[in-house]
C-alpha cells in the first residue's frame, strides 16, 4: 500500500496551502510567460534565431515544450511577441507629461522618456541580437515588417499632429518628420550604445543632448514657409 501511495503522489490542488517537498512552486500563467520570453531573449542573443530551438528554450526557461506551445503557436509567434512587447512597446507607450507643460518641454519629456527606456541594458541586448540576425533571417525580417505595419500613431507623431492642428508649426508629413526627429535624438544615442562607440550617457546628458536637437529641429521647422493650397 505504501508503494502505491509513493508512486501516485497527491496533485497540488489537493493541498494548496502546503506543497510537497521537492516540488517546484506553482507559477501563474503570466510568470511562466515571462520566464519563456526571458529565455527567448537570451537564446536569441547566444545562438541566433536559426539555432534557437524549442529544446533550448524549454531547458533555459525550466518549462516543458508542451507549456511553451500552449502559450505560443510557433517559434515565430514567440519571437514576434518578444520583439513586439519588449522593443516596439516603447514606440507606442503612453508618456505621462506634467500638466500645463509648454509644447517644447513636452516634446523633450517624451523623447527623454523613450530614450531612457530603450537604452536599458536588457533592451539594448535585444536590439543587438536582432541587428545580428536581420540580414540572414527571413523570419526576423518578416517579424520586424509585420510589427512596423501595425499599431497606432506613436507619441512623437501625435505631438506633431497636435501642433499641425493648432497651426503652430508648418508640418506637412508628421510621420516623416517624426522619424527624422527620433533618429537625430534617440536614434543617435542607440547607435552609440549599439556599437559601444562611447561611454554610457548619464541621464542629465541625455536630456541636454535631446533638448539641443529639439531646438534645432523646431527652429528649422519654424523657418519653413507654410505650404499654400
Amino acid at each position: 500500500m505504501s508503494d502505491l501511495v509513493l508512486s501516485h503522489p497527491r496533485e497540488p490542488e489537493e493541498c494548496p496551502e502546503k506543497r510537497c517537498p521537492g516540488r517546484p512552486p506553482v507559477l501563474e500563467g503570466g510568470e511562466r510567460r515571462e520566464l519563456i520570453l526571458n529565455a527567448a531573449c537570451q537564446v536569441l542573443d547566444d545562438h541566433g534565431y536559426h539555432n534557437a530551438s524549442m529544446d533550448k528554450l524549454a531547458h533555459l526557461s525550466g518549462m516543458s515544450k508542451k507549456t511553451i506551445y500552449q502559450m505560443f503557436a510557433s517559434k515565430e509567434d514567440l519571437f514576434r511577441t518578444l520583439i513586439s512587447e519588449r522593443l516596439f512597446d516603447i514606440k507606442y507607450m503612453a508618456v505621462q507629461c506634467p500638466p500645463d507643460i509648454a509644447p517644447e518641454a513636452e516634446l523633450v519629456h517624451i523623447l527623454v522618456t523613450i530614450a531612457t527606456r530603450v537604452l536599458a541594458p536588457d533592451r539594448m541586448c535585444l536590439v543587438r541580437a536582432i541587428v545580428g540576425e536581420i540580414r540572414d533571417s527571413a523570419e526576423i525580417r518578416r517579424i520586424m515588417h509585420s510589427i512596423e505595419l501595425c499599431g497606432n500613431c506613436n507619441q512623437i507623431e501625435d505631438w506633431l499632429l497636435r501642433q499641425q492642428a493648432a497651426g503652430t508649426l508648418p508640418i506637412d508629413d508628421a510621420e516623416d518628420l517624426g522619424t527624422g526627429l527620433f533618429n537625430m535624438t534617440v536614434g543617435k544615442l542607440i547607435l552609440g550604445e549599439l556599437f559601444h562607440s562611447r561611454d554610457l550617457v548619464a541621464p542629465d546628458e541625455i536630456e541636454a543632448n535631446i533638448r539641443r536637437w529639439v531646438r534645432i529641429f523646431l527652429a528649422g521647422l519654424s523657418a519653413i514657409e507654410p505650404v499654400r493650397s
